[in-house]
């Protein structure tokens, strides 16, 4: 997977942004905000990255398979 590949949906900013705005509704701290906004985005991108993974293996699997 290229860097290129990983794009979030707007569905996904959105979802974001109500999280972290609900965190520093109640918490007062844009700091801890920014930063669960940054973890979310990173546990996508390391989500997304280990299912193009699994895929790219399932996939050269499914190869070998018809090659034998």
């Amino acid at each position: 997977m290229d860097e290129n590949d990983f794009k979030l949906s707007w569905k996904q900013i959105i979802s974001f942004l109500i999280i972290c705005g609900g965190l520093y509704y109640i918490t007062g701290s844009i700091f801890m905000a920014a930063g669960i906004m940054l973890l979310l985005i990173i546990g996508v991108y390391a989500l997304s990255f280990r299912i193009m993974e699994r895929r790219k293996k399932k996939e050269r699997e499914e190869e070998k398979e018809e090659e034998a």
